[in-house]
């Protein structure tokens, strides 16, 4: 079969995402039917649509690299470049290296003793806010949690909090403002140097005073991890813990609000979770599919491969949409329609393979966690109009007014 060309694809490439991102939506379900695996012929990258292929694109570091480095000028001496040495841009052997260190210390049983601190902090954000009837989640809940939960668990000073949260938003650079490539290899630490490398001090001298002054929480675990005679480096836990906190905080905090509007599609939804507890961990795994929190994630490939029926050459940037993978007709009967009783069906929100997220379970915990306070604390929730994140990476809301009848 004769494969796909660029100057063979009458298709344009992405609309830019406005509103709840539906006109984006639309794209993604026509070039699964008609481009499938589609070379834009303006940028050269490869967008991959359907589940099957993003399954295999995630599966194989040996022809799809997670390091970009190659494509990037060195960054700027004296500057944070916190994609050195970084786990989600490692490939193997290295990165089997690091995420068996980093799993010593990030361990189930870590998160699992995060819990009642995550139910405590939740009741106090909802206790500062008890005399209000309506007021913004995103503001007062679901964007705070997070940093707190990171915060608590690396073992930062709670006094430290909101210097945390200031670095959190900082991590997170506008999308008109820098490429996730320049970011990821030092490029944006220019606009912001002065707040970045104030973040790597910081943390560097928490990881320093680990060394000397184990306590229990995760920079000491992490200094003390060792595997085959090989202990992580001071650079390599900033840089863990600075993913961790911008990883940590955004997704966790678009799940939750995406949680809301995806019940709000469903009518009755609340009210049958509220009766019936043990629907929460299924109705959140529904959520991640059909709203995930990230859009796309990127490879590189480093060998010319075929994906589909479409070649694609060594050094090409592979833009693997899990926004469209997680509505893929072959994989999911009627994926634009929310399902709480959805049974699980392999969405691909956590990423596949060596790469899957390792904050996954504290992401649905703390999910769990604050869907489960809501219920119980409020008879009736009523959503306002949300404002969306106007950018292509990432799926969600800045802002999500909420009413709220208290019980």
């Amino acid at each position: 079969m004769t494969s796909a060309t660029p100057e063979a694809a009458p298709f344009e490439g992405p609309p830019a995402v406005v509103g709840d991102g539906r006109e984006l939506y639309a794209w993604l379900k026509r070039m699964r039917r008609e481009a499938p695996v589609w070379i834009d012929p303006a940028s050269g990258s490869c967008h991959v649509l359907r589940h099957a292929d993003a399954l295999r694109v995630l599966s194989e570091p040996a022809v799809f690299s997670s390091d970009f480095s190659s494509l990037a000028p060195p960054p700027e001496p004296g500057l944070p470049n916190f994609a050195e040495a970084s786990l989600s841009v490692t490939d193997p052997p290295r990165h089997g290296q690091l995420r068996k260190l980093i799993s010593q210390a990030f361990t189930p049983r870590t998160v699992a003793g995060l819990e009642p601190r995550i139910q405590a902090v939740t009741t106090e954000l909802l206790d500062s806010i008890a005399e209000r009837t309506d007021f913004d989640l995103v503001e007062e809940l679901s964007g705070p949690l997070p940093v707190v939960v990171i915060a608590e668990l690396l073992g930062i000073p709670s006094s430290d909090r909101e210097m945390f949260r200031r670095w959190a938003e900082y991590l997170l650079p506008p999308s008109d403002e820098v490429t996730a490539g320049e970011f990821l290899e030092g490029g944006y630490a220019k606009t912001r140097a002065a707040e970045l490398t104030e973040m790597a001090d910081y943390l560097l001298s928490h990881v320093q005073d680990r060394r000397t002054t184990p306590r229990d929480d995760l920079l000491s675990r992490l200094a003390a991890a060792e595997a085959d005679g090989e202990r992580l480096t001071d650079k390599q836990m900033v840089n863990f813990s600075a993913f961790l906190l911008l990883a940590g905080h955004l997704t966790t905090t678009l799940f939750m609000s995406n949680a809301l509007l995806s019940f709000a599609e469903t009518p009755g939804t609340l009210t049958e979770i509220r009766k019936d507890p043990s629907l929460i961990p299924g109705a959140l795994d529904e959520v991640l599919r059909y709203r995930p929190p990230v859009s796309f994630l990127y490879r590189l490939t480093r060998e010319d491969t075929r994906i589909g029926e479409v070649d694609v050459p060594a050094g090409r940037i592979v833009v693997t949409w899990l926004l469209s993978a997680n509505r893929d007709e072959v994989q999911f009967p009627d994926p634009d329609r929310f399902d709480p009783h959805r049974a699980p069906t392999g969405h691909l929100t956590f990423s596949h393979g060596i790469h899957f997220c390792l904050g996954a379970p504290l992401a649905r915990m703390e999910s769990s966690i604050v869907l489960n306070a809501l219920l119980t604390r409020y008879r009736t929730i009523t959503l306002g109009t949300p404002t969306y994140h106007q950018r292509p990476d990432i799926y969600g809301v800045t802002s999500l007014p909420v009413s709220v009848e208290p019980r």
